[in-house]
């Protein structure tokens, strides 16, 4: 069963640029992932501190390697200082 998520990041103010230069290297690396069909990385026109990741995996076995990864983890403590708020939605194919 193909999963999706929806990602929203908030940046806290002053730190958009560097999430944002963060989170490209994020997408440059996932996308060499097995499993991953799409990994789309988009900001916000309303709000230039709100991002928003469109993921399509494979599985959940896929989605939870992704979670695993060397370069996931990476991301999650470079940014850690830098991210406001994270929504994350997944769904999946019906």
């Amino acid at each position: 069963m193909k999963i999706t998520v929806f990602a929203q990041i908030q940046a806290h103010p002053g730190q958009t640029d560097a999430l944002f230069n963060l989170l490209k290297q994020l997408v440059r690396d996932t996308h060499t992932e097995a499993g991953c069909f799409e990994y789309t990385l988009h900001h916000s026109l309303d709000n230039a501190n709100h991002f928003w990741m469109y993921e399509v995996w494979q599985s959940q076995a896929a989605l939870d390697a992704h979670m695993a990864s060397p370069h996931f983890n990476a991301f999650v403590t470079a940014s850690e200082e830098l991210v406001k708020q994270v929504d994350i939605h997944k769904t999946y194919t019906c």
